[in-house]
């Protein structure tokens, strides 16, 4: 049996109009996107639900949140969304909650009609201060695109959407800088994404940094957001870190794979079933579970790719050096993409492993110096054990 799906990221547009420097989908590895449609058609959307129906129905109570996601997907005109959401609404009814991933440079009036119609929370890609996301979160002309992301922003505020923001880790500029402008934009739900990359690729990307750059990048906004105390500011990274040394069950595969399997999947627009997108890092066709929901239901998941279906339902097993690892528990070997290398595929720690051991090291001394009074502490309590989305 699968673990239960819990979320599917729906690629409804394949293509970007921007061209991030880091992007694991066009500027890594696998380059399936070339030869895949350019937006998800009616007929893939609504097979897509009827599979999502049939998902819930025989788990009566289940909710999925369907998270719509490019590419950029605002490239697609919002009245087809529009049209297919409004067909999905009358199939499924309550079994689901929509969200949306955009970079936020083409927000607009139209845009946020239906955002507000169909209860769809956005999230917006924006990598701090406006010098470190303008050193890769570029157009395709090279320029960087930070005043139209926070142009965006500010729209989707004014029209009350409460966006989340997600943060690419920028391990050549301060953190502690990129959180104080993501929070002085007005943002309470945050995420810091680890860089992508594998044993093969680390040393050409970020071979020229420090021993620990994202561990030294995380640790100043850490240290700020736990002294702030404020449960309304949600730090995913950090809330996942926190929930864990408190006892909690993982809630992402932020730091590494539950032992639990997969709880999403990736839609692509041709249909197609995938599992972590990130591994798109690796090689071509790493992702690729071999099913699709023209033909697939969620539940025929175990005919999928033997290798796709082993991370989905319980992640590849950890390398010995994991398995010596006293932090295991927490990292549970780090994200699987970043496991990879050519020579022993996934038999590898984290290429983050000296950072993912600093950080949590830090987390782990100031939770004990809040010693049992955090389990008293409305804000600190609430960031241990609430679940949060971004």
């Amino acid at each position: 049996m699968a673990p239960l799906i819990k979320s599917l990221v729906v690629k409804i547009a394949q293509r970007c109009n921007l061209n991030c420097t880091y992007c694991y989908v066009y500027n890594h590895a696998d380059q399936s996107f070339r030869h895949r449609p350019v937006f998800m058609s009616r007929a893939v959307f609504g097979a897509l639900s009827e599979r999502v129906r049939d998902y819930c129905r025989s788990r009566p109570g289940h909710v999925i949140d369907l998270i719509f996601h490019g590419g950029e997907p605002m490239l697609l005109d919002p009245r087809e969304l529009d049209a297919w959401l409004t067909d999905a609404e009358s199939l499924l009814g309550g079994r689901v909650r929509y969200g949306l991933q955009t970079n936020g440079t083409l927000v607009s009036g139209e845009w946020i009609e239906v955002l507000s119609r169909h209860r769809v929370s956005p999230s917006i890609s924006i990598d701090g201060t406006a010098e470190a996301h303008d050193e890769f979160r570029v157009d395709h002309r090279g320029g960087g695109t930070y005043g139209r992301v926070v142009a965006g922003l500010r729209e989707l505020v004014a029209a009350g959407l409460d966006p989340g923001a997600l943060c690419v880790v920028n391990p050549w500029r301060s953190g502690l800088a990129a959180y104080k402008n993501l929070r002085s934009l007005g943002l309470k739900r945050i995420d810091f994404l680890v860089p992508d990359a594998t044993h093969d690729s680390k040393p050409r990307l970020y071979g020229s940094l420090g021993p620990t750059p994202v561990a030294d990048y995380l640790i100043p906004i850490f240290d700020e957001w736990f002294a702030e105390d404020d449960p309304e500011i949600r730090v995913r990274f950090f809330v996942e870190v926190l929930r864990i040394l408190c006892g909690g069950s993982p809630l992402t595969d932020s730091l590494g794979a539950s032992l639990e399997g997969q709880n999403y999947l990736i839609i692509e627009t041709d249909g197609s079933i995938h599992g972590t997108d990130v591994l798109k890092i690796c090689y071509e066709g790493a992702s690729d579970t071999g099913l699709n929901v023209l033909e697939h239901g969620f539940d025929e998941l175990p005919k999928a790719n033997p290798v796709a279906f082993e991370i989905i339902d319980r992640g590849v097993p950890l390398c010995a050096e994991c398995l010596a690892c006293p932090e295991r528990d927490i990292c549970r070997g780090g994200a699987i993409s970043h496991r990879y290398s050519l020579a022993n595929g996934f038999a590898n720690p984290t290429v983050w492993c000296a950072d993912m051991l600093k950080l949590i090291a830090h987390v782990r001394a100031a939770v004990s110096r809040v010693g049992p009074t955090l389990a008293h502490n409305p804000g600190r309590a609430a960031r241990a054990v609430g679940r949060e989305a971004v």
